[in-house]
């Protein structure tokens, strides 16, 4: 039976995923994940393919009291409910987005630690800042089946959010994912519809918990999954019913 192994988000576009139990699936996605972002100084988005030790940030955003906090390596946090300058576009993935930039010590302290100046953003509306789609689905077995390509023993495989997956799945043959494409799956009480393949970057390279490339996971993948286009790696999809979905929960393709 296949079942939802994890449930992440990332309050903070590019910094430590967060793990959940459950969670609400909403149409455009999930309403607090990836709500806030960084641009550089000329307005556009910034992740860790710029500065990868932004792995090593843990955000929290309680939407119910408006507090968001943003944890450092050193131990130190900064925390409060946002103060919001006015709206201004942004670039995110060639997409115009409209967000208003956190007043206050965010941008003085993340400037400093990314090593150039930067803003931390809200944007205007949720679930605008994804890649492509606004849910990606990845497989244990597809990361253990690289990992076995890559020389490693089942005991030092490489770690699943590498791969920063929406939803982990158990119970999947390796690569299963693949064949869902515009299939429909039903877990809990939601329902996705796969769209695309996941294309990879060099972030899958980096150490998920520091951010230092460690390894060449993208050329792994095109080595036994050859590509013209892109090292794929996963699926996407969009939400088609809302709904809740728990760790736990049995996942239906139709």
């Amino acid at each position: 039976m296949i079942t939802v192994a994890e449930i992440n988000i990332a309050p903070v576009k590019s910094m430590a995923l967060v793990p959940l139990q459950s969670v609400n699936l909403e149409l455009g996605g999930i309403l607090d994940d990836r709500h806030f972002y960084l641009v550089n100084g000329q307005g556009r988005l910034l992740t860790r393919r710029q500065v990868g030790k932004l792995a090593q940030l843990t955000a929290s955003w309680n939407a119910e009291a408006e507090r968001l906090g943003i944890r450092f390596p050193d131990g130190a946090a900064l925390e409060s409910s946002p103060e919001l300058d006015a709206p201004a576009w942004t670039i995110v993935w060639g997409r115009r987005v409209r967000g208003r930039a956190l007043l206050g010590d965010w941008a003085d302290a993340l400037s400093e630690f990314c090593g150039q100046p930067v803003k931390l953003m809200m944007s205007d509306l949720p679930c605008q800042v994804f890649d492509e789609f606004p849910v990606s689905i990845l497989s244990r077995a597809s990361v253990e089946r690289l990992s076995s390509e890559m020389g490693m023993s089942d005991d030092d495989c490489l770690a699943t959010d590498r791969f920063r997956p929406t939803l982990l799945l158990d119970g999947c043959q390796p690569h299963q994912e693949d064949g869902w494409m515009n299939r429909t799956l039903t877990l809990g009480d939601a329902v996705i519809r796969v769209l695309a393949p996941d294309p990879r970057c060099a972030i899958v390279n980096q150490d998920p918990i520091t951010g230092e490339t460690d390894t060449d996971a993208v050329k792994s993948i095109l080595g036994y999954r050859p590509n013209a286009l892109a090292a794929y790696f996963g699926v996407y999809g969009i939400v088609e019913k809302a709904g809740a979905v728990r760790v736990g929960d049995a996942v239906t393709p139709a």
